[in-house]
């Protein structure tokens, strides 16, 4: 089926100002080289400029309508001394390249050549590839033209597309309401339109049908699709507002800047900007993951995880590149929640590490500032000591909370929260009792209590109870006992530069 979703008057506009301004040399990281073919295709048309492609299967040839190639184009470096040679006002838009080929000197030597030439005209030479690193000699030629990302109603009009495809060859029904049509675009949100054709033609075929049943079948394929990166971690909604116990300022804060986040159009017509993030400091174990994962789920957001330990790369520039991969794919899903896992291991102080976590925490302050995205930025971080002080600094995040060991009230509706998870009426227990009896203990500590207790009485064939989960509370020495000086020392920073979430 071919394309035809249009590309956006903005994406549009970008390209013909670049082309206009004489901007030789443009760099497209992308899969999608079809969809970036079809804008470079309509600016074509609208500038009054030829359109010619070359790959490494076809050489260089005229996109409409085929001319034919020209002799000794077959190779890159040939088509490279033809458009050299011939200095044309066209555009040519180049994929397929080998991965090391802009190293090597000869086509160094061509490309820089065709810079001086075509700078003086609207000649335009634009390579896209899903990464293609630049040697030093080029970066300062090449202009990057990132490819934005399908907007709602273009996923809306390809699923369509897609339907009645297949519609002409069988009997195709749509059975979903307006919410499951917005909750199944919401999902296809970051794919590219070959990976959505892929998940909604099987989706179809499978039963003859696009149903409410098919959105869970599209979020595990963009699951799968997005952990093949091996930096990023894709979370489903699993967890909701209410079974966060306590944080009544945290969630206030939340509430507040929730539709500045989920209509930055109306925000920024108020006078707003969308909120960026915020850093979530605490005792380990107080619920800050937990947090990351309800906030997603009561933005209707989707969730995604960046593991510190999946960016660095013992190969040089490597960890950079994993770090720029994970924020393009989350810029690419947009709107978006990214949570950063214990950011003090990926941006900590790094002593023996040849520079690299300095060379990766400076590329992610400049997205930080620089961001375009409606990417919202959840950190969650344990030993503050170990961050940089650039990273705390007013203005990078919205705001910093600090998320303390919960107090006996909270403690008590803790414990309601886990038991009714494991089908237990907290009402049958005495949880004032047990509450008195957790002092000092994080929620994570009084979960596994729980747990533990229930393994008990399952191997005793007996049921849960009150004094079995009291024993194992006894039985057990918290954090805030073996920890109490590293803990006292996080109070004690929070005090004067965080915002206590509760």
């Amino acid at each position: 089926m071919a394309l035809s979703v249009p590309p956006s008057p903005e994406q549009t506009r970008e390209l013909e100002v670049l082309i206009e301004a004489h901007h030789p040399l443009l760099m497209t990281e992308t899969v999608e080289h079809e969809r970036l073919g079809e804008l470079f295709e309509h600016v074509a048309e609208r500038l009054g400029l030829p359109l010619f492609e070359w790959g490494p299967t076809t050489g260089l040839v005229r996109r409409r309508p085929d001319k034919g190639r020209p002799l000794g184009t077959e190779t890159f470096e040939g088509c490279l001394g033809f458009l050299e040679s011939a200095d044309l006002e066209a555009i040519f838009h180049v994929h397929g390249l080998a991965p090391d080929v802009l190293q090597e000197p000869a086509i160094i030597a061509r490309l820089r050549s065709i810079y001086r030439r075509y700078f003086r005209h609207r000649g335009l030479v634009a390579v896209s590839a899903p990464s293609v690193p630049l040697p030093p000699e080029l970066e300062p030629l090449f202009t990057p033209l990132p490819l934005e990302p399908p907007s709602v109603a273009a996923y809306h009009q390809y699923v369509s597309e897609i339907v009645r495809d297949i519609a002409k060859r069988r009997a195709v029904s749509v059975d979903m309401t307006s919410e499951d049509v917005d909750e199944l675009l919401h999902a296809l949100h970051g794919l590219t339109l070959f990976e959505v054709q892929k998940i909604i033609t099987r989706a179809v075929i499978v039963d003859g049908r696009l149903c409410r049943d098919d959105i869970a079948r599209v979020v595990e394929a963009k699951r799968h699709i997005i952990e093949r990166s091996g930096v990023l971690e894709y979370f489903p909604h699993s967890e909701q507002m209410g079974n966060v116990a306590g944080l009544a300022t945290l969630k206030a804060w939340l509430r507040k800047r929730r539709e500045a986040f989920t209509d930055p159009t109306r925000a920024r017509a108020f006078g707003l900007s969308p909120p960026k993030g915020l850093m979530l400091i605490g005792v380990q174990g107080c619920g800050k993951s937990l947090c990351a994962k309800a906030i997603a789920s009561a933005w209707k957001m989707p969730l995604v995880r960046l593991d510190p330990s999946n960016l660095y790369d013992k190969l040089f520039g490597e960890s950079e590149k994993n770090l720029r991969r994970a924020l393009r794919t989350a810029e690419q899903m947009a709107p978006v929640v990214l949570w950063i896992d214990e950011i003090e291991k990926a941006f900590g102080r790094g002593d023996n590490d040849s520079g690299t976590s300095q060379r990766i925490f400076g590329t992610f302050l400049t997205w930080l500032q620089d961001k375009k995205e409606n990417v919202f930025v959840i950190a969650t971080a344990n030993e503050i000591d170990q961050l940089p002080p650039e990273l705390l600094r007013k203005g990078r995040f919205d705001e910093i909370f600090f998320v303390d060991l919960p107090s006996e009230a909270i403690r008590a509706d803790i414990l309601g929260v886990h038991l009714r998870r494991r089908k237990r009426d907290p009402a049958a227990f005495d949880v004032e009792r047990l509450a008195t009896a957790s002092h000092g203990f994080s929620g994570a500590e009084l979960e596994q209590a729980i747990v533990s207790a229930l393994y008990t009485a399952f191997s005793n064939d007996e049921e849960l109870s009150t004094a079995a989960i009291e024993a194992e509370l006894r039985a057990t020495r918290p954090l805030s006992v073996t920890m109490a000086e590293r803990i006292e020392a996080l109070r004690s920073w929070a005090r004067e530069r965080a915002v206590l979430a509760d």
